[in-house]
């Protein structure tokens, strides 16, 4: 055999060794969508978690890996994969954002409150943070605080129901019965079975 037949059946042996390795890589990704999406996440993750070590490192990687792992309940683990994800990409909002999650799961209050207002350093009128910061002040019976807001989400997107349910309760912590019985009608009369703004006018009206 000659040299030059010698190189070719070698390359061609060697993308033969190569290829599905490197086709597979989609077909992981695509399989954990659609594991995710039946509500599989377990085997999402461990779907996701089969790729090769090389192609574990990227921002992408690391912020699915942060989201299956808050959905597995494994909340600590989300966490660290989430700042994983802000250390790839310095200015990237979204795993600041993410990482509320398993930290509110936790009832880590106030670091989802630092991280919150972390984020809005960032990005002035960010909607998610905005919503989290407010849950996190109202967990930490700071209403005012909260109320302020949820008041300031609410003036961005009134059709938010849930910021002025939101306000609602933090109006009723603070003693302010008929305003929280007011709110929470409003929301009633266009959404009769928010279960959360009921609770909240029974509450109010509660003497």
């Amino acid at each position: 055999m000659s040299d030059r037949r010698s190189v070719a059946l070698l390359l061609a042996l060697s993308l033969t060794a190569v290829a599905p390795r490197a086709l597979a890589t989609p077909d992981v990704w695509r399989r954990s969508y659609a594991l995710e999406a039946r509500g599989d996440v377990r085997g999402a993750l461990s779907a996701i978690e089969a790729l090769p070590g090389e192609q574990r490192a990227g921002y992408l990687y690391a912020l699915r890996h942060a989201w299956l792992l808050y959905l597995a309940g494994r909340h600590d683990e989300s966490v660290a994969a989430y700042r994983v994800a802000a250390g790839a990409s310095a200015r990237a909002i979204e795993p600041r954002v993410g990482e509320l999650l398993p930290l509110m799961a936790m009832r880590r209050w106030q670091e989802a409150e630092q991280r919150a207002r972390e984020v809005l350093r960032l990005d002035a009128d960010n909607y998610l943070a905005s919503r989290r910061l407010a849950l996190a002040l109202y967990q930490l019976g700071r209403f005012d605080d909260a109320r302020e807001v949820y008041q300031q989400v609410s003036a961005r997107y009134p059709g938010d129901l849930e910021m002025v349910t939101g306000s609602a309760w933090c109006d009723l912590r603070r003693g302010r019965r008929d305003e929280a019985a007011t709110a929470f009608r409003t929301v009633l009369a266009v959404s009769p079975d928010d279960a959360t703004a009921a609770a909240g006018l029974t509450a109010a009206q509660a003497r």
